[in-house]
């Protein structure tokens, strides 16, 4: 009986380790590759652990998830949660007010007191470059215990990571900080949003609880603001840490997580027992066979689908390039995702699709309210004809790229180049009229609910799984400057690109297919 498929499992012979190792005095890393039963493994090593502990949840669906699951000597929390916590317990006294919308109204009211004119892509400039901070443990004039220096450099690096554009960064910066410093002075008052419930806590003071032992899941894509909060909890000598999480699934370096996070948070303890889970219960085995070169000694269970793969390119049928239709005939299953590792080829398929009456969902509303805001810089006026809003963004686009070359930050040109391909896709396969007509569609695509396929970047299908997936221009992973870097010594990026071929692969539970958007017909 495997561990996917009974109420009590019979643990295979490395979950049995981590079960064991659960009461051993070493702390223990575990690597736990795509869909190996990692959360049934820590149900079934709790249960061997009997005095109280602490369970560290990445998000609150998952967090209900473990509640039920463990035992009842374990509180289980997301970190939010925990520095909520810790927060209330530094300041019993304040009657605190969750606003989630804070921040928001934060910038607003600091651009009408500076009387700075934000468009919307400049006022969300602002609010992101302020979550960063925070995210970064920065504090406006250094007090408590900061993470990141206070200075116009720290600022500046944030800002470029953000893809903020190099002539609006003065005055973004200005309004973020002084942002920062009246949400900072609310906290005190009482009103706190999300991201104060760990940033507060963590480097302005909270009142930690101390643990035995503390377990956390999604341990790659912690963040060293998140590490921090670990070490606070682990402030009693002896006290043991689990961490569970897939280095191969670290891809969220851009929201601040810490590419090196399993790796960094060993100087947390003294002393690490590692444990590997390696057999999927998901993945086909096909699909395992493909993964040993970037994730060796993984393994499908026995009774995995074998699976299936194929290329859908060159001739089928007699006719050139491939259909709808083909990969109608390829797929397995119901669920179908086309995943790919940049936006503006998935918003062109997914106008292709809508052409042809095949009804497609379109993942990401970030994306689409991003796309919309900066299509709004380039020609706030609904009646800027479509042409002239080509060029206006081809300018855009040259002059970004100087920037971002002039400034070093080569890495930049991608995204840069990705947004431009978004806002063409839209004018290619709608041809709208004006900008209004762009803007329009945008929301439209974005709002879809319902289809017969989903199209998402791999970024976002991370933690999700369907029975076919369509890797679209999957040439374009690693990047060009990925390679680059590699070619310069640096593989930090590489090894990222290589973690999203894993992650899109791995989202399968039968069938992966490839193909080239510039073969569909």
């Amino acid at each position: 009986m495997n561990a996917a498929s009974a109420s009590r499992p019979t643990p295979t012979d490395e979950q049995q380790q981590v079960i064991e190792g659960v009461r051993d005095p070493e702390s223990m890393m575990i690597s736990a590759y795509a869909g190996c039963a990692k959360t049934t493994t820590l149900q079934m090593a709790a249960e061997r652990w009997k005095a109280p502990a602490l369970a560290l949840a990445f998000n609150a669906s998952i967090a209900r998830e473990l509640k039920d699951k463990f035992p009842g000597s374990f509180e289980v929390k997301t970190l939010n949660a925990l520095g909520f916590g810790a927060l209330r317990q530094a300041r019993p006294q304040v009657k605190w007010q969750l606003e989630p919308k804070k921040l928001g109204k934060i910038v607003s009211q600091v651009a009408r007191d500076a009387k700075a004119e934000l468009d919307s892509a400049g006022w969300d400039s602002v609010r992101r470059l302020v979550s960063a901070a925070q995210a970064n443990g920065l504090v406006p004039g250094g007090a408590g215990q900061p993470m990141c220096e206070d200075s116009p450099e720290a600022w500046a690096a944030l800002a470029d990571e953000l893809w903020i554009d190099a002539e609006d960064q003065s005055q973004v910066i200005e309004l973020a900080r002084a942002a920062l410093v009246e949400n900072n002075r609310q906290t005190e008052a009482g009103v706190i949003s999300f991201d104060d419930q760990i940033y507060t806590s963590t480097v302005l003071g909270g009142r930690w609880p101390a643990y035995p032992l503390v377990m956390v899941d999604e341990a790659q894509d912690l963040s060293p603001l998140n590490h921090r909060m670990l070490e606070l909890c682990l402030g009693r000598p002896g006290a043991k840490l689990v961490a569970v999480g897939d280095p191969k699934q670290a891809i969220y370096q851009f929201r601040g997580a810490d590419s090196r996070s399993m790796s960094n948070m060993r100087r947390l303890r003294p002393s690490w027992s590692d444990k590997p889970l390696r057999i999927t219960f998901r993945c086909p085995k096909l699909v395992v066979a493909r993964q040993q070169r970037h994730a060796p000694g993984f393994q499908a269970w026995s009774t995995n689908a074998e699976g299936k793969y194929a290329r859908l390119d060159g001739d089928l049928d007699g006719q050139k390039g491939w259909s709808w239709e083909d990969l109608q005939r390829e797929r397995s299953g119901h669920s179908l995702v086309v995943l790919c590792r940049n936006n503006g080829p998935l918003l062109s398929m997914a106008f292709k699709l809508i052409r042809r009456g095949v009804g497609v969902v379109m993942a990401g509303r970030d994306i689409g309210a991003g796309l919309v805001a900066l299509s709004k810089k380039l020609a706030p006026d609904d009646a800027t004809p479509a042409r002239q809003f080509a060029l206006l963004l081809l300018a855009w686009e040259e002059r970004e790229k100087a920037l971002a070359l002039a400034n070093g930050r080569e890495e930049k040109v991608a995204a840069i180049v990705d947004r431009a391909e978004c806002l063409r896709a839209v004018i290619d396969g709608t041809e709208p009229r004006d900008a209004g007509d762009i803007r329009r569609q945008l929301e439209r695509l974005f709002s879809r609910t319902e289809g017969l396929v989903e199209l998402s970047s791999i970024h976002k299908a991370k933690g999700k799984e369907w029975d076919t997936v369509l890797h679209l221009d999957p040439w374009r992973v690693p990047s060009r400057q990925a390679r680059r870097r590699a070619a310069q010594g640096d593989e930090t990026a590489l090894e990222a690109e290589w973690n999203l071929k894993y992650v899109c692969e791995t989202r399968t539970k039968h069938t992966l297919l490839e193909a080239n958007l510039e073969d569909f017909r």
